[in-house]
């Protein structure tokens, strides 16, 4: 896997008896891989650990911060930073796209339309009625 795996657990950090941090550990990446885009480059020995604590802000239940360290070869020792999220405030539902590049991954986004890649490599359409791709920039061939 690209991505690696990860293995999270829930912790009660202030012994209150309620979870209130996610401690996640991903392993098992495959490279090449880069910190951030920056493009600075982690170790080719696919050894790194990322560890990452994420939990609400105690005065701000609107913000999640997430600290993530990271230990590889390439470095002296663990980096770490912390990556701080507000809640965004809305009346209606929030949606948003994102992708994921790993690996093994048969879902394709084509002129905004979601389309799904079956087992014997033909593009399938992922919801009723709807319409194909459009392939005005692909060679045409006839059998």
């Amino acid at each position: 896997m690209f991505a690696g795996y990860s293995i999270g657990r829930w912790a009660d950090e202030d012994g209150d008896g309620q979870y209130d941090v996610l401690l996640v550990e991903t392993r098992g990446f495959k490279g090449p891989r880069n910190y951030d885009v920056s493009g600075t480059p982690l170790h080719r020995d696919n050894q790194s650990i990322i560890s990452e604590r994420i939990y609400l802000d105690k005065n701000d239940s609107n913000t999640l911060h997430d600290e993530i360290t990271i230990i590889d070869h390439a470095l002296t020792r663990p980096w770490t930073v912390t990556k701080n999220y507000r809640r965004a405030q809305s009346k209606q539902a929030i949606w948003w796209h994102e992708d994921i590049c790993a690996e093994a991954n048969v879902h394709v986004d084509i002129g905004g339309q979601a389309y799904f890649l079956s087992a014997d490599g033909l593009l399938m359409p992922t919801k009723k009625d709807q319409p194909p791709p459009d392939l005005r920039y692909f060679k045409q061939t006839r059998k």
